[in-house]
């Protein structure tokens, strides 16, 4: 008799890979030729530009957070040594192309991992879920101008690893994806919250503490040691991780929006702290509910009211969000699609879209400015982010409502083989 997989007969993974590479391939065409002098695109490739200092030093041969430091964590000043000798870093448009070229690589990993994924789930929704994935507005407009595709990649393979009931791999692979940026680490505290809670795995949490703190000592500890050896101190390899304590509001965010408006709220300083509360009662509340729907609370969690929300932060989720939604009752999918797609749209309305109007109509941004300089897309650009905000919000609520995971995981390996 056929598996479900095996009688499902419609476009598959080739065509999901060409997509991918096609979309990627004109959004890229047409930011270098048809917008490439709008001030949108300028804002959008920013990110870019202030890598070029980054590429010049090491292709001279410095090496990342010994004898320079970027904001970003370990792995990912690795991923941007290895994109280095590729790139001309005087030439923007060059450094574009390459740039997408390494992003584009890791979408279509990306997109080979989740239909499978998908496929194990709702096989005749394989390939539109893919589609989904790679194609969204937020991903079409951000994934080649920023390195989240990467960790979405690691982020996969962990949850891969985790419907097997492979929990320390999982660990292992959400570890790695914490190199890039720090998000894959709630997962594992979530994974480990349900192994206690629910199926009472009491002493696993230690295994998997060790797996994580082996992953981030391999990845990090070579440069600690080579910038002490060096340097006399840590401070090239510590500056990331001392920045993101310190560093400052950014204003497309539900704060920095009441901040143009209103005027300094002094106690914004404490909205870290209050997005950090609120991520660990993400882990804690409805301990049995799968880790798809879980791995979104957590990542909305982190964006409600957070004093920095990027656009491509939404790619943290969407996979989780997809997967997930592939599992739900028939009856709420078209409620969680609804309210996603509202979310996506706002999302690019935000950045770059609005954005680039809003700093041309203020100047810049900065407390008041708002009320004297503002005009129509400071409107829009304030208004959408109130409503993305009151969005996350709904997507949460309808995600809590959703039923528990009746069984763990999906388990695939014979009990002699778990690890």
């Amino acid at each position: 008799m056929a598996s479900p997989a095996q009688e499902h007969r419609g476009p598959g993974l080739g065509a999901a890979l060409l997509a991918t590479l096609a979309a990627r391939a004109i959004v890229v065409t047409l930011v270098l030729t048809v917008f490439w002098d709008t001030p949108m695109v300028s804002h959008l490739v920013q990110d870019l530009r202030t890598w070029r200092e980054f590429f010049l030093a090491t292709q001279a041969g410095a090496i990342p957070y010994v004898h320079l430091t970027k904001e970003y964590p370990v792995l990912g000043g690795i991923l941007y040594w290895l994109m280095s000798p590729f790139v001309n870093a005087d030439d923007l448009k060059q450094t574009i192309v390459v740039h997408a070229v390494f992003m584009t690589a890791a979408d279509l990993l990306n997109a080979a991992i989740f239909f499978r994924l998908a496929r194990a789930l709702v096989p005749r929704w394989a390939f539109a879920a893919t589609l989904l994935l790679n194609l969204n507005l937020t991903a079409l407009v951000t994934a080649p101008f920023r390195y989240e595709s990467w960790i979405v990649t690691f982020v996969l393979l962990g949850y891969a690893a985790h419907r097997r009931g492979r929990t320390l791999w999982s660990t292992a692979w959400w570890s790695v994806g914490s190199g890039l940026k720090w998000y894959p680490a709630f997962f594992i505290a979530a994974q480990e919250w349900r192994l206690l809670v629910v199926e009472r795995r009491r002493l696993h949490w230690l295994a998997a503490g060790a797996v994580f703190a082996a992953v981030t000592a391999a990845i990090n500890v070579p440069f600690a040691l080579m910038t002490l050896r060096e340097n006399g101190s840590l401070g090239n390899w510590l500056a990331p991780y001392l920045f993101h304590i310190h560093r400052p509001l950014y204003w497309d965010t539900l704060i920095g929006v009441g901040q143009i408006w209103l005027g300094p709220l002094p106690w914004e300083r404490f909205a870290g702290l209050w997005t950090l509360v609120l991520m660990m009662a993400a882990i804690v509340i409805r301990p049995r509910m799968g880790i798809e729907y879980k791995g979104v609370l957590v990542c909305l969690a982190a964006v409600f009211f957070n004093r920095i929300y990027s656009t491509q932060f939404n790619l943290w989720f969407y996979p989780f969000l997809i997967l997930g939604a592939l599992k739900d009752d028939p009856s709420r999918q078209r409620g969680v699609a609804l309210v996603a797609a509202i979310l996506d749209v706002l999302n690019v309305i935000v950045y770059p879209l609005s954005f680039a109007g809003a700093v041309a109509e203020m100047g810049g941004f900065f407390p008041f400015a708002a009320r004297p300089e503002g005009g129509p897309w400071t409107v829009v650009f304030s208004a959408a982010i109130v409503a993305r905000t009151l969005v996350v919000v709904a997507l949460a609520a309808l995600l809590l409502r959703a039923r528990d995971e009746e069984e763990a995981v999906v388990d695939r390996d014979p009990p002699h083989k778990r690890k």
